[in-house]
Parts: C-alpha cells; sequence; structure tokens
C-alpha cells in the first residue's frame, strides 16, 4: 500500500517508462529521466497536485505507466525518498542489475 502523498513535505512524480519498464521521474521540462536528482520538486499540495496532474496526462498519453507522488527529503546535497520502497525503485528496481547484465549480453 502506497503512502499518503498528501501529507506535507516535497514530492516528485514516479512512473515507469512504457516503452522501456524503467522506473523514471518528471522533470521540470515535462520530460522524463531516471534519474531522481532530476525530478521536478513540489514543496506543496498546490505544486503536487500540478505535478501530479502532469504525470497524468503523460500516462493517457501512453508514455509512462501508473504515475504517482513519492515523498523526498534532501540528504547529503542529493534527493533520497522517504520509503525504502521508493529508495529501491529510485536505485532502479530489485532487478536492475541483472536487467542491466540482460541488456549488455552479459546474462542470458
Amino acid at each position: 500500500m502506497k503512502r499518503d502523498a498528501k501529507k506535507a513535505g516535497p514530492k516528485v512524480v514516479t512512473a515507469n517508462a512504457l516503452d522501456t519498464g524503467w522506473v523514471v521521474f518528471l522533470k521540470a521540462d515535462g520530460g522524463w529521466s531516471r534519474d531522481i536528482g532530476e525530478a521536478a520538486v513540489a514543496d506543496d499540495a498546490e505544486a503536487a497536485a500540478a505535478l501530479n496532474a502532469r504525470g497524468l496526462e503523460a500516462a493517457a498519453r501512453n508514455i509512462v505507466v501508473e504515475p504517482y507522488l513519492v515523498e523526498v527529503r534532501d540528504v547529503d546535497g542529493g534527493r533520497v525518498p522517504v520509503l525504502l520502497r521508493e529508495i529501491i525503485r529510485a536505485a532502479g528496481g530489485p532487478t536492475a542489475s541483472t536487467l542491466h547484465r540482460i541488456a549488455e549480453g552479459a546474462v542470458v
């Protein structure tokens, strides 16, 4: 179950890219990045609602799947999700290293 995204605190929008399945984050320019550090950050409820709406628009255009808000915090100058599940997703997901090796032909 996802944590209540209406809670106060900075938020970013995450989803999965429809074409690759990679975990991605919505950027300020409307593009998507695998790097959470490039994500647009909403510091209040109104900005979070606007970011979420942009994510849902991208889903309607079949660019991403299941966009949603994630609470983040700054740690050592970098942006880190609050929840462990989202920390794992921000790192590429639990199978990211295996998928990367498959893509490079190292795993058959």
